[in-house]
């Protein structure tokens, strides 16, 4: 009997272990990397002083295992002209690997920030796949606005491509 449990658990544990490492190599086959366009909307604070706007943005995105780089690129209303912002991050998938979701965190930029955000489980096999994320953003030194701002925003960003961004990398001792 006690060698009969034995076999049996071994052979659960087995199977548990096989069936994790097809869903592991499942989910590892999808990948964010590409080329996004979509909006950002923004709620804002500024000296005290409350905003609200929505411009277009694009960014590259490069996975690596569970590791995401964000290179985001847009127009922001301080008359800066082209500004960027780079992040990195982690995702993760379902076990069966329907779901991707994660967060990231700004590691440089046009001006120093802190920022963190979070992106919600999106379908990997919606066509044309898009992420829906929301991030806290925070800095006291964005030029040509005095004081702290403080911004609440939403993403909304559409793989249009799946080739391989050229993204700067992050400088961590900027922010």
């Amino acid at each position: 009997m006690l060698t009969t449990i034995r076999v049996l658990g071994r052979a659960a544990g087995l199977a548990m272990v096989s069936g994790l490492f097809f869903q592991t190599a499942y989910a590892e086959s999808f990948s964010l990397t590409g080329q996004y366009e979509g909006r950002y909307a923004c709620d804002s604070t500024t000296a005290g002083v409350p905003s609200s706007w929505s411009d277009p943005m694009s960014a590259g995105i490069v996975q690596e295992g569970d590791r995401i780089s964000i290179d985001l690129r847009y127009t922001d209303k301080q008359e800066l002209g082209a500004e960027y912002s780079l992040y990195s991050g982690s995702v993760a998938l379902t076990p069966e690997g329907s779901l991707v979701s994660g967060y990231f965190e700004a590691c440089d930029g046009t001006f120093p920030s802190k920022e963190l955000a979070r992106f919600f489980p999106a379908s990997t096999t919606a066509s044309p796949f898009s992420l829906s994320i929301t991030s806290v953003w925070a800095s006291d030194q964005v030029p040509n606005l005095p004081g702290l701002t403080v911004q609440t925003c939403m993403w909304s960003l559409t793989r249009v491509s799946t080739d391989m961004p050229k993204i700067r990398s992050c400088d961590a001792d900027t922010q």
